[in-house]
């Protein structure tokens, strides 16, 4: 996966669900575990609504 393709993922409303986010964590990382995918997801949603935007899963991703 490379930037362009993951920002194709965030079009539209802007947002992806929690499961998409899943499935993209899966294909940057196919060893990721269960818990360290509950652990990400749990780091970036915050407020535990089910949907992440492009920003925040950049700053999950470049560790800020």
């Amino acid at each position: 996966l490379h930037l362009p393709s993951l920002r194709i993922a965030f079009q539209g409303n802007g947002y992806i669900n929690v499961s998409d986010l899943r499935d993209i964590l899966r294909a940057l990382d196919d060893n990721v575990s269960e818990e360290e995918l509950d652990e990400m997801i749990a780091e970036i949603d915050t407020d535990g609504s089910g949907t992440v935007d492009f920003d925040e899963f950049m700053e999950m991703m470049s560790g800020e």
